[in-house]
């Protein structure tokens, strides 16, 4: 059992809060039982799983090596206990389940998104719970990937991991490392067309017919979609607000404008 914050793995472990070390060792750490186990279940093999002397003594940890078992992982081999104190170190909430796991960052080819129907593009979002909540929207409702342009909050970042509740394993993420426009560009060359989500669009979202190949466009939480991203959309969609408020958060927006393709599906 690990004692010390010390131990090399605990201080691995810990710098993978950084953006830059999940970087340089292409991997990220997420807490939860539920996340952990649907990671291993859909087929991530954990680099490290790291639980807690409490959780040792629940069913969870039980149904956890079960769940191994039968993914055929060696839990001996990947599996560390910290005692209570040094386990709750690496947590940032005040309730840890004392269950994480160590996973490597997947890497997708952007050529796979010709062969995509419907995908989000994220322009600057800032704000980890709503990049989180599209992220397990967009699982939900079957869309096949969510691309995030330079600039956008980290999708590794603990915050956006624990809002995704485990869809994090579930749909393809993108990290753009070029510029966001010519990405559009080459989207559309690949027969998609963009929808981008503005409070003074051309369109109304109920009245929007979609095709076979669908990118949504949400904005910077401040700022909206940028003129250069508007300059490439293909419409401007307004979504309804017959009361008073003035604005919707972005994640709502996401998840009005993601739905409104699911309901025009064939």
């Amino acid at each position: 059992m690990i004692t010390s914050d010390q131990n090399t793995k605990i201080k691995f472990v810990r710098s993978l809060s950084k953006r830059k070390f999940r970087e340089k060792h292409n991997c990220f750490y997420i807490e939860g039982h539920r996340a952990v186990t649907e990671g291993i279940l859909l087929g991530k093999r954990p680099q490290m799983l790291l639980v807690s002397e409490s959780y040792t003594k629940q069913d969870s940890y039980v149904e956890l090596l079960d769940i191994c078992f039968a993914q055929g992982i060696d839990a001996k081999q990947v599996l560390l206990i910290a005692n209570d104190k040094v386990f709750s170190q690496l947590s940032d909430t005040k309730t840890p389940q004392g269950i994480g796991g160590v996973f490597q960052i997947p890497v997708i080819n952007k050529s796979a998104l010709s062969n995509m129907r419907n995908i989000v593009l994220l322009e600057n979002l800032q704000d980890p719970g709503n990049m989180g909540t599209i992220i397990r929207t967009a699982d939900a409702a079957g869309f096949d990937a969510v691309v995030c342009s330079k600039g956008t909050v980290d999708v590794y970042n603990s915050k956006v991991l624990r809002s995704t509740v485990g869809s994090i394993f579930r749909i393809d993420i993108v990290m753009l490392d070029e510029d966001t426009k010519d990405f559009a560009v080459k989207l559309k060359e690949r027969g998609f067309k963009l929808y981008c989500a503005h409070p003074r669009g051309d369109l109304s979202s109920f009245e929007t017919e979609f095709g076979n190949h669908n990118c949504i466009v949400i904005g910077n939480e401040a700022n909206g979609v940028s003129d250069k991203m508007l300059s490439v959309c293909d419409y401007k969609i307004y979504i309804p607000m017959p009361g008073r408020a003035e604005s919707l958060n972005a994640s709502v927006a996401a998840a009005l404008m993601i739905y409104e393709v699911v309901r025009k599906s064939d």
